[in-house]
C-alpha cells in the first residue's frame, strides 16, 4: 500500500470521524466555538488560538496544543476535541499543518519530501504565545490525532524538553521513528487507541515505505526510552470497554488506554477522550496506584497503604514490612499473605516514608515509624488493631504499643522473626553492614544520587526475584506476583536506594532504643520463630567463630521469643526448614496464628 493510498482512507474516515464528532457535539449543547477562535499569522503559517473563559492578562495559565490529523486544520481539531471549553486552565493553540500532513518523523511522506520544518514551527508557536501571554513554564502539553498524534510522538522523541506531557490519539508509531527515536529528557505520554482501529492499526501494520509498531509496543518502547521501571501496571474496566497498561519511572507515567473494539476515532462510547487527556495532564505527578493501593496524607508526609477486606469486622490486621538479607523492606513481602489474611479481616499494610509509593524524607528510622503509624490510622479511622512485623519491624511496632496504646486498642501482636534486644544479637545487628553504612553515609547518598548503585540493586532484585519464585512454587503459595512487582521494582529509584542507606545507617540508634523497653506482658503476644539462621551456620563451617557467634545468636533469639510469647500469654511457634521471608514461604502459618490469637482473645 502506498503512502497516498494511505493518505486518502485517512481523508475519508476523518471526514466520517469530524461528522461524527460534530454531530456529538451538537447533541451536547452546542460546545464548538470556532468563530471564537483567534487566526494567528507566524512566519507565513497559521494556527487558532483559543483564550480561556474570563481570560485576564495579568493570570498565569497552561499552554495546550492540540495538533489536527492528515487532511484537516485546526479549526477542525477545535470543533471535535473542545479543549477551550471544557477547561479555563488553558491556553488552547490549534496549528495548521503547512501540508496535507505533518512531518511526523517517519522520513516518508510529503512533508518531508517538501522539507516542513514542523517541529520547528512547533517551537516557534510555543514562543509566540509566551511573549504574548502569560504561560507557566513547567505547564506546556501537547495532543495529536491519528496523523497529528504521528507528529506528537515525533515531539516526545525530539522535543521533549519543551513539554510536561504529551498524549496520542489513535496513533501507534511508526516503524521509522521507533528505530530513531532518542529523547533528551523524559516527557510524560498518554495513548489512546481503538483495538479494531483499520486506519492506523492498534496492532501496528508491514509496509516497506511506511511500517507501524502495535500500540502496546509503543508505550512499552516510549517507556523504555526515559528510564522507566520494567514491569507494567495492568488495570482492566478503567472505562467500559477500556484497559489500561501503565509504566512510570518515579516521576514521569507511559500510559496506553486500550479501547476494546474501538475504531479510528477521537470518541469512544463511555470513554470521553477530551476530559480524559486532561485529566491525564492534572494528574501526570501522581503515581498510578495498584489495586487496593491508597495515599493516606499525614503531617509527616504521604504513606502508601494498601487497604483489603474492608467489609470484615473485628479488629483491624496491620503489617508492618522489615527486611532480608538484601535491606530491602517494603510491602512487597505481603503480596502473598495480605489476599489471605483478607479474606477474613480487614487488613492493612502499610509502608514506611522512603518505601514503595510513600513519600520521601531524610529523617527515617523504625523508631519514627511508630508515631508516623498512630497518624496514618487516625486518617484511616482504625482502633481496635492486632499488629503483625517481619523482621526489624517488631521496632516499630513495639515503640508503637509503649507510646500510643492509650490512644488505639491493641488486642494483640504477631511478631514473624523479630529483632532480637540482647547483647549477643545486637552485637550482630549492629555490626557490618550498619556501622558501614553509619561511617559512609555523607559520602555515599551523592554517589546513589549518581546512580552508582542501581546496575547493582538491578542484579540484587533479579536474584531476589528468582528465589522469590522458587520459594512459591515449592510451597504452592497463591502469590499477587502483579503487585509484588509493582513494589519491588520502585527499589530501583534513587529516592528509595537512599531511603534504604539512611534506615540502615540509622538501624544502630534504632536498636539501641529497642533494648532498652521492657517486654510486652498487658496483651498477647505471638512469635513465630523460624531457623533461617542455620543456613548461614552451615555457610560459616570453614569460620569456626562466625559460626559460633551465628549459633549464639540462634538459640538467645529463640530463647527470647519463647519467654516473650510465655509472659503475654502468646504462643511460640518453631518453624524448621524454614526460609527467613516466611510471609512469602508460609503465609498459612501466620493466617493460623493469627486465628489462634482471635479465638484466645475471643474475637470476631
Amino acid at each position: 500500500m502506498k503512502r497516498q493510498t494511505i493518505i486518502t482512507i485517512w481523508l475519508i474516515m476523518l471526514l466520517l470521524g469530524l461528522a461524527s464528532c460534530k454531530s456529538s457535539e451538537q447533541n451536547q449543547g452546542g460546545k464548538t466555538s470556532v468563530d471564537q477562535l483567534q487566526q494567528v499569522k507566524l512566519n507565513g503559517r497559521n494556527y487558532w488560538l483559543a483564550l480561556p473563559r474570563g481570560y485576564q492578562a495579568v493570570n498565569s495559565y497552561k499552554l495546550l496544543l492540540a495538533f489536527h490529523p492528515s487532511g484537516g486544520n485546526g479549526k477542525d481539531m477545535q470543533s471535535f476535541t473542545y479543549f477551550d471549553q471544557i477547561s479555563n486552565e488553558y491556553i488552547v493553540a490549534y496549528p495548521d499543518s503547512e501540508q496535507v500532513e505533518w512531518n511526523e518523523g517517519c522520513n516518508c511522506n510529503i512533508a518531508h519530501r517538501l522539507g516542513a520544518d514542523d517541529l520547528g514551527f512547533t517551537s516557534k508557536v510555543i514562543a509566540d504565545i509566551q511573549r504574548n501571554h502569560k504561560v507557566i513554564p513547567s505547564e506546556v502539553y501537547a495532543v495529536g490525532y491519528s496523523q497529528g498524534g504521528l507528529f506528537v510522538q515525533n515531539l516526545a522523541c525530539n522535543l521533549p524538553q519543551l513539554f510536561k506531557a504529551v498524549a496520542v490519539v489513535a496513533a501507534p508509531m511508526s516503524i521509522q521513528l521507533a528505530s530513531s527515536c532518542s529523547p533528551s529528557t523524559a516527557v510524560s505520554l498518554m495513548m489512546v487507541h481503538g483495538t479494531d482501529d483499520s486506519v492506523l492499526p492498534y496492532t501496528g501494520m508491514v509496509h516497506h515505505n511506511f511500517g507501524l509498531i502495535s500500540s502496546t509496543d509503543a508505550i512499552a518502547l516510549m517507556a523504555g526510552k526515559n528510564n522507566a521501571l520494567p514491569y507494567a501496571l495492568h488495570k482492566t474496566q478503567v472505562a467500559p470497554h477500556t484497559h489500561l497498561t501503565s509504566y512510570h519511572n518515579g516521576t514521569q507515567k507511559f500510559q496506553l488506554y486500550s479501547v476494546q473494539g474501538g475504531g479510528h476515532t477521537w470518541q469512544f462510547a463511555g470513554f470521553d477522550t477530551s476530559h480524559r487527556v486532561l485529566k491525564f495532564f492534572a494528574e501526570v505527578e501522581q503515581p498510578e496506584l495498584p489495586e487496593h493501593s491508597q495515599l493516606v496524607t499525614t503531617e509527616q508526609g504521604q504513606f502508601h497503604v494498601r487497604a483489603m477486606g474492608l467489609n470484615n469486622p473485628g479488629p483491624a490486621v496491620v503489617l508492618l514490612a522489615g527486611p532480608n538479607y538484601n535491606y530491602h523492606s517494603d510491602s512487597a513481602w505481603f503480596a502473598a499473605l495480605q489476599p489471605l489474611l483478607a479474606q477474613q479481616y480487614r487488613v492493612y499494610s502499610i509502608d514506611r516514608l522512603g518505601n514503595a509509593y510513600s513519600s520521601n524524607t531524610e529523617e527515617l528510622s523504625y523508631r519514627r515509624f511508630a508515631d508516623d503509624m498512630a497518624l496514618i490510622l487516625k486518617q484511616l479511622q482504625e482502633n481496635q488493631l492486632t499488629l503483625v512485623t517481619f523482621s526489624s519491624s517488631s521496632i516499630s511496632a513495639r515503640w508503637f504499643y509503649q507510646l500510643h496504646q492509650q490512644q488505639f486498642d491493641i488486642k494483640a501482636m504477631l511478631y514473624i522473626d523479630p529483632d532480637i534486644p540482647l547483647p549477643h544479637s545486637l552485637s550482630l545487628y549492629q555490626g557490618y553492614p550498619a556501622d558501614w553504612y553509619l561511617a559512609n553515609l555523607p559520602a555515599l547518598l551523592p554517589h546513589l544520587a549518581a546512580g552508582n548503585w542501581t546496575e547493582r540493586t538491578k542484579e540484587k532484585l533479579e536474584i531476589e526475584y528468582s528465589e522469590i519464585k522458587q520459594l512459591v512454587a515449592e510451597h504452592d503459595v497463591q502469590m499477587d506476583w502483579t503487585y509484588f512487582e509493582q513494589i519491588m521494582q520502585l527499589r530501583l529509584l534513587i529516592p528509595q536506594q537512599q531511603a534504604r542507606a539512611i534506615e540502615i545507617a540509622g538501624y544502630i540508634a534504632d536498636l539501641d532504643s529497642y533494648a532498652q523497653l521492657p517486654m510486652v506482658s498487658a496483651v498477647p503476644v505471638s512469635i513465630i520463630d523460624s531457623d533461617f539462621e542455620q543456613q548461614q551456620i552451615e555457610q560459616a563451617q570453614d569460620e569456626p567463630e562466625l559460626a559460633e557467634a551465628l549459633r549464639l545468636w540462634q538459640q538467645e533469639g529463640s530463647a527470647w521469643s519463647s519467654e516473650q510469647a510465655l509472659l503475654s500469654n502468646g504462643q511460640y511457634i518453631a518453624l524448621s526448614n524454614s526460609d527467613h521471608l516466611v510471609p512469602v514461604q508460609q503465609p498459612e502459618q501466620i493466617k493460623q496464628a493469627l486465628e489462634w490469637l482471635f479465638k484466645e482473645l475471643r474475637l470476631p
